[in-house]
C-alpha cells in the first residue's frame, strides 16, 4: 500500500497516470511505478544483468516514495513518447534561421515533457542593422516574446505546460530592457530569466556594453547601475536571478544543463595548434581526433576540438612579439616559483608565460613576457581535452585543455530526488538506508539515460557522451522536523553539510562502481575525473538540487531543500486549491496543543506570536518568511559545498521586504560561494502558486533569528 495524501493521488490522476482517448485514467500509481521500474530497469539487459531483479529493486524505492524520477520518467516511460530527460540547452545564433531552429526544437521538447534553457546573449541588440533587409534589429527580448506565446500553447506532453530559462549576458547592450522584462505581470510568463555575470562585475567596476555582431564597445555602465537595476526588478517581481559564471566554471566539472548556458575557457578558431602533423588550426581539428604534441612528447586528444560557443574573445600579448585570442577565464602556464596555471584575466604586466620548448617541461623552459590583455569582440571559440597533458600548445603557449566537460550545446539531464524524510530513525540519520538509497538511485538514473527516446539526434548525441545525471534531495525541511533541529540554527547547516557530503561521497563510489561493470563515460580521458585520480566515472556529474515541485507532493514532504512555506496553506494547483497541513505538526499538535490553539495556528500558517505553543515546537516549525533571508542563503550554500552542478532554491522574503534587503541577499550569495542566486518577495504576484490562509508571521526586518 502506497501512501499517498489527497493532493498526491490529484496530481497523479491530473499529470502522470495514464489516460485513455476518452480522458478516463486507466492505472494506479502501483501500476505507473511498475511501468516505470520495468522500462528503466530494461537497460541492465544491455550489460548482460538480470532485469528482473533491478526492476523490484526500482520500483521497491519508488512504491516506498524512498527516490522519485523527474516528471517526465514518471510520465512517459514505457509509453510510445518515452522522452524521460527533465532538462535540456538549445543553442540560440544571430540569424533567422537558428532562431526559429531553435523555437521548432524547443516546441518538439516541451510536447514530449521536457523544460529547455537559453542564451539569447548571441543575438544583436535592438535598434542594431540587419543588412540582409536594410531593417533594424528588434533584440533578443523581442524574440523571448516569441518563444514565450509559443510556449503558451503547448503543454509538455498534454499534461505539463512548457518553462524555460533565459539568460543573457551582463555585458549585452539591451541588458536593462531584459532585466525588466518581467517587472509587470504577463510578459514572458513561461520563461525565469537571469543575468549571467562574471566575478568582475562583483567588483563594483565599469561594465563595457558589448555589440555581439561586431564586437564593438557601445557604451560602458557602472556595474552597481546594473546591479541596482537586477535587484530592483528581482524585488518587484521575482525575476532575473543572477548566475555567477566563472564560480561555475571553477568548480563544476560540467554546469546544469537544463537551467544554463555556461561560459567556458575557450580560444579561437584561427589558433595553431601543435600537432604530430605539424601545426594546424584549430577549426580544422574539430570533431577529429588527433595527437597533441607538448614539449616535444605526443598526447591523444580522442574528440578533436568542439565549438563551445560564440564568446567575447581577448588577445593577449607578450613583449617578445607572441600573442593569443582566448577567452579571458582560459589558463595559461606561468613560471613562478614553479609552473602554475593562471588565467589570463588574473595576469599581471610582467608576468612570465611559459612557452613551448620542444622538450620536456622541466629542461630550460622558454619564457615570454606578458605585456597586455585587450577585447577583441566576439568570435567562435573551441576547447579540447588531451588526455595525459590536460594541455596543448596554442601559438606556442602552453594552455590548459577542458579541465571540465563542456556545457555543450542540445545536452540533457534527468534528474531524481531521495526523499530525506525517510531517512531518520530513532536514533538519528539512518545512513545505511540513505546509502542504499543513494546507490539504487545512480543506477536508475544511468539506466535512464540508456532507455531514453531523444527528441532530437544532436541531443542523444551529446548527451551520451557526457552520461550526465542529477542526483538531489527532498523532505530536507521534514528530516530537521523528525530530528529536533530548527531549520535556522547553526545544527541544521552541519545536518545539511553532513547529508549531502555523503550524498556526494557514495553517488561516486556508485558511479565508479557503474564504470567497472559498464565504462567510464565516453569523455573521460582528460576529464576533471581523471585529473582526480578516479580509475573510472560512469558520469561527468552526479548531484544537483532541483525544485522538487510536483516530486514533493507524490511523496507527501517538504520541497527540495526549502524550509516549510507554513504549516498550514492553500496550493493552486492547475487551476484546483487545496488546503495542506504538514503532517508532522498535526501528529505533534493532537499530543501538546489544545484545540484553540491549533484553530489559530491553522488559520494564520505560522506558530509566531500565537499564545500558548512551548518555544521548542515554536522554534521547530519556523517557516520560510520568518527566516532571514541571509540564512537561506548560508543554506544554500552549504548545500552547494557538495553539489556538482547548481542548487535550486528560492530565498523567500516576506511582503514588506526593502529593497536593501534584496540587496544584501544577492551580495550574500556570491560571497558565500553560490553558483546562482533566485530571490522571491511574497506578494510580489497577483497568482501566487502557495498562499497563506492569513498572511502572518513574516520576518519584519533582517534582524529577526540567523
Amino acid at each position: 500500500m502506497i501512501n499517498l495524501t489527497e493532493t498526491a493521488l490529484k496530481v497523479l490522476e491530473e499529470r502522470y497516470l495514464l489516460k485513455n482517448e476518452r480522458g478516463e485514467v486507466v492505472e494506479t500509481p502501483h501500476e505507473m511505478f511498475r511501468r516505470v521500474a520495468r522500462r528503466v530497469a530494461s537497460a541492465d539487459e544491455i550489460y548482460g544483468s538480470n532485469s528482473h531483479e533491478t526492476e523490484e529493486l526500482f520500483y521497491s524505492v519508488m512504491r516506498n516514495l524512498e527516490f522519485l524520477p523527474n516528471s517526465p520518467t514518471l510520465m512517459n516511460a514505457g509509453t510510445p513518447i518515452n522522452q524521460l530527460s527533465a532538462c535540456f540547452v538549445l543553442p540560440v545564433d544571430d540569424s533567422i534561421e537558428s532562431i526559429f531552429e531553435s523555437l521548432r526544437n524547443m516546441a518538439i521538447i516541451h510536447k514530449s515533457g521536457g523544460g529547455v534553457g537559453f542564451s539569447f546573449s548571441r543575438l544583436r541588440p535592438m535598434g542594431d542593422t540587419v543588412a540582409s533587409t536594410m531593417g533594424v534589429a528588434s533584440g533578443p527580448v523581442s524574440f523571448m516574446r516569441v518563444f514565450d506565446v509559443a510556449v503558451e500553447v503547448i503543454k509538455q506532453g498534454g499534461r505539463r505546460r512548457g518553462a524555460n530559462m533565459g539568460v543573457l549576458h551582463v555585458s549585452h547592450p539591451d541588458i536593462f530592457r531584459f532585466i525588466d522584462a518581467k517587472t509587470s505581470e504577463g510578459p514572458l510568463r513561461n520563461f525565469n530569466l537571469s543575468v549571467s555575470v562574471p566575478d568582475r562585475f562583483m567588483e563594483d567596476g565599469m561594465v563595457d556594453l558589448i555589440n555581439p555582431r561586431t564586437g564593438e564597445t557601445v557604451d560602458s555602465v557602472p556595474s552597481r547601475e546594473i546591479f541596482r537595476r537586477i535587484v530592483k526588478a528581482a524585488w518587484r517581481s521575482g525575476d532575473p536571478g543572477m548566475i555567477f559564471e566563472d564560480r561555475i566554471n571553477r568548480h563544476n566539472p560540467t554546469p546544469s544543463l537544463g537551467r544554463i548556458e555556461a561560459t567556458n575557457p575557450c580560444i579561437s578558431g584561427d589558433t595553431l595548434i601543435m600537432t604530430s602533423e605539424g601545426p594546424l588550426p584549430v577549426n580544422e581539428l574539430e570533431g577529429r581526433a588527433f595527437m597533441a604534441v607538448v614539449n616535444g612528447s605526443e598526447y591523444p586528444s580522442s574528440s578533436g576540438f568542439f565549438k563551445t560557443g560564440h564568446k567575447e574573445v581577448f588577445e593577449l600579448k607578450t613583449r617578445e612579439g607572441y600573442s593569443l585570442k582566448l577567452t579571458h577565464d582560459h589558463p595559461v602556464l606561468v613560471m613562478e616559483d614553479k609552473p602554475v596555471w593562471k588565467a589570463a584575466c588574473d595576469l599581471e604586466r610582467g608576468d612570465m608565460l611559459v612557452m613551448d620548448s620542444g622538450s620536456s617541461f622541466n629542461s630550460g623552459e622558454r619564457l615570454s613576457t606578458f605585456l597586455s590583455l585587450k577585447s577583441k569582440g566576439y568570435e567562435d571559440v573551441y576547447d579540447a581535452c588531451v588526455a595525459g597533458a590536460n594541455a596543448f600548445n596554442a601559438n606556442g603557449f602552453i594552455v590548459h585543455n577542458c579541465g571540465e566537460q563542456p556545457l555543450l550545446p542540445y545536452e540533457s539531464c534527468n534528474l531524481g530526488s531521495i526523499n530525506l524524510s525517510l531517512m531518520v530513525s530513532a536514533s538519528g540519520v539512518n545512513w545505511e538506508r540513505l546509502r542504499r538509497t543513494v546507490h539504487t538511485a545512480v543506477h536508475f538514473l544511468d539506466n535512464v539515460i540508456d532507455v531514453n527516446s531523444y527528441p532530437l539526434p544532436e541531443v542523444r548525441e551529446m548527451t551520451l557522451r557526457t552520461r550526465k545525471i542529477g542526483l538531489g534531495v527532498m523532505g530536507f525541511a521534514d528530516m530537521l522536523i523528525k530530528l529536533g533541529v530548527p531549520y535556522n540554527s547553526g545544527e541544521a547547516l552541519g545536518v545539511a553539510e553532513r547529508v549531502m557530503s555523503f550524498i556526494e561521497g557514495e553517488a561516486r563510489r556508485a558511479s565508479s562502481d557503474l564504470a567497472d561493470e559498464r565504462g567510464s563515460f565516453p569523455e573521460f580521458s582528460g576529464s576533471i575525473w581523471d585529473e582526480m585520480g578516479f580509475g573510472g566515472m560512469r558520469n561527468a556529474t552526479l548531484t544537483t538540487i532541483a525544485p522538487t515541485g510536483s516530486l514533493s507532493i507524490i511523496a507527501g514532504t517538504s520541497s527540495g531543500i526549502e524550509p516549510l512555506f507554513a504549516v498550514s496553506f492553500t496550493r493552486n494547483i492547475l487551476g484546483r486549491k487545496f488546503t495542506e497541513t504538514n503532517p508532522l505538526f498535526e501528529r505533534i499538535a493532537r499530543g501538546q496543543l489544545k484545540r484553540d490553539t491549533v484553530e489559530m495556528i491553522m488559520s494564520r500558517g505560522s506558530l509566531q506570536g500565537v499564545p500558548g505553543v512551548p518555544e521548542k515546537i515554536r522554534r521547530l516549525f519556523v517557516t520560510a518568511h520568518e527566516i532571514n533571508p541571509v540564512f537561506h542563503v548560508r543554506m544554500q550554500a552549504a548545500f552547494q559545498r557538495h553539489v556538482d552542478n547548481a542548487v535550486s532554491k528560492t530565498v523567500n522574503l516576506p511582503p514588506d521586504a526593502s529593497i536593501r534587503d534584496a540587496e544584501r541577499v544577492f551580495r550574500a550569495a556570491y560571497e558565500l560561494g553560490c553558483k546562482g542566486i533566485t530571490i522571491y518577495r511574497y506578494g510580489s504576484k497577483m497568482n501566487e502558486v502557495l498562499r497563506f490562509p492569513e498572511y502572518a508571521g513574516s520576518c519584519r526586518d533582517m534582524s529577526c533569528p540567523n
